[in-house]
């Protein structure tokens, strides 16, 4: 009934709308979401003229929501109550924002809404600012990052990057207690050599679990969660650099070897704070960018007389 009523009022308004309400009618069922912006017209009992001069969906004092203020907010929706659901939430809510900005107008003391607007005023001003600004950095600053450039940074900077906890790079197997090839897979593992490697990743099938690859710095607590013998009261038993162990107990087999090992203190691995220096570096470039540019366009300002000082 409302939407006859909504439809016989647009065709006395706006004869040339005709054509287009029928087609969009027909097409409902081939998208959800043509059917949302049907619920835009359901809130509407009847066409105003508004100063845009646009529908409206609704209005608080003297402020409108109009339909494409909706249509960025409107996107697939599930079935058609989800549709009429979220479209009311979002109006409602727009209603109760726009409530408290008039009743926070109409009750607030005049100091604190000038102390707003200055807030308002240097924020709007900040954003522009420093929307610009990455636009600039984006489009004119190198954010390449050398390999020289880390390395040194990591040597200027070498206090800063101290191992809080030890560090390991280690392999192991766990194999069952009967595996027929467990003294080949040792020889293997010991040598370790990239057919040895490839050796060991045919079988791998038969492990119960293993770590092959050796180049990933783990801590204790790693290698203890992955390790079953290990425990907290054992780790400096095995834990140790250029070391190989073979464990037996009720469980299995295990060929554990610590290729290398950092102590607490020492420098980090590169490997794990390159990424860290990497970003560091990229914001001092931002920053020494930013800076000369601001200084720039100061000065350019100047010289065209377009700034100055009285």
């Amino acid at each position: 009934m409302l939407v006859n009523s909504f439809l016989t009022d647009l065709l006395k308004s706006w004869d040339n709308i005709v054509n287009n309400v029928k087609r969009f009618i027909y097409s409902l069922n081939e998208s959800p979401l043509r059917f949302s912006f049907l619920i835009l017209f359901l809130f509407l009992s009847c066409e105003q003229l508004t100063p845009k001069n646009e529908k409206v969906i609704a209005r608080v004092g003297e402020i409108y929501l109009y339909a494409s203020d909706l249509e960025g907010q409107l996107t697939a929706f599930n079935n058609r109550s989800d549709s009429l659901l979220k479209t009311r939430n979002f109006i409602d809510s727009w209603a109760k924002s726009q409530l408290l900005i008039q009743l926070a107008e109409q009750n607030l003391k005049k100091e604190a809404l000038e102390d707003l607007e200055e807030l308002v005023k240097n924020y709007r001003n900040e954003l522009y600012a420093n929307a610009y600004l990455q636009s600039v950095v984006n489009t004119s600053l190198d954010t390449l990052v050398s390999t020289n450039e880390i390395d040194s940074f990591l040597i200027t900077n070498n206090s800063a990057f101290k191992l809080n906890a030890p560090l390991y790079k280690a392999r192991f197997i766990h194999l069952p207690p009967d595996n027929v090839d467990q003294f080949e897979i040792q020889r293997s593992f010991e040598r370790f050599n990239q057919q040895d490697q490839l050796f060991l990743d045919s079988l791998s099938f038969q492990f119960y679990d293993f770590l092959l690859t050796d180049s990933i710095w783990l801590n204790r607590r790693d290698l203890i969660n992955e390790i079953a013998f290990l425990s907290k009261q054992n780790p400096d038993q095995y834990l140790k650099k250029s070391q190989f162990f073979r464990v037996e107990d009720s469980l299995g087999v295990y060929l554990l070897y610590i290729k290398e090992f950092l102590e607490k203190g020492a420098t980090a691995p590169r490997s794990l704070v390159e990424s860290t220096i990497e970003n560091i570096i990229r914001n001092q470039k931002k920053l020494k960018f930013i800076k000369q540019f601001e200084k720039e366009i100061l000065q350019d300002a100047i010289k065209s007389k377009n700034y100055e000082t009285y």
